[in-house]
């Protein structure tokens, strides 16, 4: 009535040693199944016969009844018992993928990958391949699928990054708007480049300014109008563009000399308020011009001094005692650029 019990006693322990759990990652339990402590065969195999282990369990084939040739047969007849119809390149990339087994994913991916013109190539010819590679290029979008020129050069991060855009813009946009973006997406060759283009995709166009200006003042109306201001200028407009698709900003420029970009903002008091008035290079105005530009922005309704959030911060019964009073003028200055 014992024997059951000695019998699991001298069994050959199957759970996997800390070098295997090092080696075969997240296989470690199969292959401790497959070659029991001390995972000899295994461990002592060269790391392409243990990445094609590691892959045909990836890939969910049964591998039991033959797992030894997968580790003595030659390579090239071994890796058919895995794959019938292995992708070129996969003999040479399995040499080439380090000493450390990949995660599942990863193994799945570069199946995938070799069998693509572009990324195939790169995989093919890299010196060495690492699941982190192989990540980036299986997370571009399907429409960049061969602009692996721009993955190569992308951290992990950048990359689930730029697939996060394209999910948001096929979710605002629809698949078919996104696609064609991610298609002008490739035409970069700066990952600079790429992720300027694609801020510029996410971003709407303006809303409509709420005056459509005076005899001085310019409303900067579309993307296209703010970037160009911001070449002139030398200044961050160009970034304010989400600010002035939500119709919380407008921009306008003051024609000079000397030229000023002017931007309003909405307030829950005055309705729109002069929120910033600067020069190129975010330089503050000269005191010649501000009485004009006051002028010309209260042609439009618009209020020059104190915010609505301001006023309401200063009526509190702590006023001139806790918390500082300032006139409306030092608003009026910071406006314009005084500090």
């Amino acid at each position: 009535m014992f024997f059951p019990i000695v019998g699991a006693i001298l069994a050959p322990a199957r759970e996997p040693t800390s070098l295997l759990k090092m080696l075969a990652g997240e296989f470690a339990p199969r292959v401790a199944t497959l070659w029991p402590e001390p995972h000899a065969a295994f461990l002592t195999a060269p790391a392409p016969r243990r990445h094609l282990v590691c892959l045909a369990l990836a890939l969910g084939r049964e591998i039991s009844g033959h797992a030894d040739r997968l580790l003595t047969d030659r390579l090239r007849r071994a890796i058919p018992r895995v794959i019938e119809a292995a992708p070129a390149g996969l003999e040479r990339l399995l040499g080439r993928a380090g000493e450390v087994a990949w995660d599942a994913d990863a193994y799945r991916a570069v199946v995938r990958l070799l069998d693509r013109r572009a990324a195939g190539k790169v995989l093919r010819h890299a010196p060495a391949v690492d699941a982190a590679l192989v990540r980036r290029l299986a997370g571009l979008p399907e429409p960049m699928a061969e602009a692996v020129h721009l993955a190569v050069g992308l951290s992990p991060e950048g990359v689930a990054m730029l697939r996060e855009a394209y999910e948001a813009l096929a979710f605002r946009d629809g698949p078919a708007a996104a696609e064609a973006a991610a298609r002008r997406w490739c035409e970069a060759e700066t990952a600079k480049a790429l992720f300027a283009a694609v801020r510029d995709d996410l971003t709407p166009e303006p809303m409509a300014p709420p005056h459509p200006g005076t005899a001085r003042l310019r409303p900067l109306a579309t993307k296209a109008a703010m970037k160009a201001a911001a070449r002139r200028y030398g200044n961050c407009l160009a970034d304010r563009g989400s600010d002035a698709a939500t119709g919380w900003v407008a921009f306008y420029e003051w024609d000079g000399p000397p030229g000023v970009v002017v931007g309003i903002q909405r307030d829950h008091v005055f309705g729109w308020r002069m929120d910033e008035a600067r020069v190129a290079r975010n330089a503050k105005v000269p005191e010649a011009v501000r009485d004009e530009i006051i002028s010309e922005v209260a042609l439009m309704g618009v209020h020059v001094g104190r915010s609505g959030w301001a006023l309401d911060r200063l009526l509190r019964e702590d006023v001139g005692r806790g918390y500082r009073y300032w006139p409306v003028g030092e608003d009026v200055a910071e406006a314009f650029g005084d500090d």
